[in-house]
């Protein structure tokens, strides 16, 4: 069973029937064509890199990428401004705005996935491949069963942070200098949002799995929390590669360059 019986006997509300599941299944649907579509624009009017150009693929994928978190970022803000009484009932809360937030983004995992698959990438990127196979669990879970979605929009915080990331590794592709004016500005909002849009909402989320969601019962508690440890290791090992190489390094070239 999914849902326990809470402490007084009573059985759990679900909110699912104040939320049409078929709207949801739409917005899946329409957010993979639009993503889709974003794919097939950018490798018709927009030119490959040159530092790309031996693949082409992977520079398309993380613009797409990039638009995804620009766009769910900026939702997701609008949800917690909007309706800031969420951050009171994480696991309850329920309206059609975040729960087609929930929907699109999940829409834009599948699309990932799929092209991922298409293009002989599962294997060779298997930490992206990992990650979007937790995310779909607890996103699909999410929409199914109409419940703890506003705990999924907490997660979504670090499609803030995912903004300036994938900015970073654009500016690369596009040959930016580690020197230049706007690379070091976007270097340093991301270490920034990447503790404070990855770290706590993490943190947040495995405090939600761990010890509130009365509708979880032990073995389903248990699979949230796995997969909310399995992402923050994965995210730990992704913010020690950009220190390494967005702090320590640089402070190496600049000696280097200061010593030469």
């Amino acid at each position: 069973m999914l849902f326990t019986m809470a402490d007084d006997n009573s059985e759990i509300k679900s909110v699912g029937s104040d939320v049409d599941r078929r709207i949801a299944f739409l917005v899946v649907v329409v957010s993979i064509v639009f993503f889709r579509i974003s794919n097939l624009v950018t490798s018709k009017y927009i030119e490959t890199p040159p530092r790309a150009a031996r693949d082409p693929w992977r520079w398309r994928n993380l613009f797409v990428s990039w638009i995804h978190a620009i766009l769910c970022g900026s939702w997701d803000i609008m949800c917690f401004t909007a309706y800031p009484e969420m951050l009171e009932d994480l696991d309850g809360h329920m309206n059609y705005f975040t729960y087609t937030l929930v929907a699109f983004s999940t829409g834009y995992f599948i699309y990932d996935a799929l092209d991922m698959f298409f293009n002989n990438r599962l294997l060779q990127d298997w930490g992206v491949t990992l990650h979007h196979i937790i995310v779909l669990i607890c996103f699909i879970y999410s929409i199914w069963t109409s419940y703890a979605t506003a705990i999924v929009c907490v997660a979504l915080l670090v499609e803030v942070n995912g903004v300036f990331l994938h900015a970073r590794k654009l500016m690369q592709i596009f040959q930016f200098s580690f020197e230049h004016k706007i690379y070091v500005l976007n270097k340093y909002i991301n270490l920034i949002t990447f503790v404070i849009f990855r770290g706590g909402p993490i943190s947040r989320v495995f405090y939600e799995f761990a010890y509130k969601c009365p509708a979880f019962n032990l073995p389903l508690r248990g699979v949230f929390i796995f997969l909310t440890v399995a992402m923050a290791c994965i995210n730990v090992i992704l913010f020690w590669r950009l220190c390494k190489s967005d702090v320590l390094l640089t402070s190496r070239r600049k000696y280097v360059k200061e010593n030469s």
